[in-house]
Parts: structure tokens; sequence; C-alpha cells
């Protein structure tokens, strides 16, 4: 999947949500609208963009390509998830105009 993602090198990327602990000077606070990237939903929870579940979200990142980013710790087991949002918006765009396109053949 190819993104047309303009990428703005304006210091540290913006992340939606709580940053990650021990990550706090990689990233600049921002709202869901403006931020690059996203924190996964917590368990049992949505994901408040697309509406998809955490496991589905995690599912998609096998899929689509640069979706999904680990941050760790050298030598740590667990980590951050993070959600590039400019990638999953692209993809529900795409999905949308697949089935819209669809829709229209059989008219």
């Amino acid at each position: 999947m190819k993104t047309n993602t303009k990428i703005k090198d304006e210091g540290p990327p913006t992340l939606a949500g709580n940053l990650p602990k021990g990550q706090e000077h990689k990233f600049k606070s921002a709202s869901l609208a403006e931020a690059e990237w996203g924190r996964l939903p917590e368990p049992r929870g949505r994901c408040p963009i697309s509406g998809l579940s955490r496991s589905a979200v995690l599912d998609l990142g096998v899929t689509v390509p640069g979706l999904l980013v680990r941050l760790r710790k050298p030598g740590a087991i667990r980590g951050a998830v993070l959600v590039h949002l400019p990638t999953l918006r692209e993809y529900l765009r795409q999905c949308r105009e697949a089935q819209i396109g669809k829709g229209d053949a059989g008219v």
C-alpha cells in the first residue's frame, strides 16, 4: 500500500494520548486530529478513528505495511505499540473507495 503522506521534519513526531514511559523526550503531545501517531487501544477498547478492536488493529498491522511501530528499551520484553494514523486513515479511505466502486458496477 502506498501512502502519499508528506512527513514534516518539524521536531519530534506528534503522538495522541499518553506518551510512552521513558520515551517522553522523543514525542510531542497532540490532539487526535493533528497527531501523526496514536497509542494502541486498551484491551477491550476501540480505536477512536476506525472503531476497530485492539486485536483487529494488531491484525491489520500484519497486512498493512508501516501501520504499527513497536517501541522497546534495549533488552526489554514489553514496550509500546504505536499506530501511524495517516496510514490508517488512508487504508480506510481505500476500503471505502473499493466498496463504493463495487456497488456502482452492479447498477
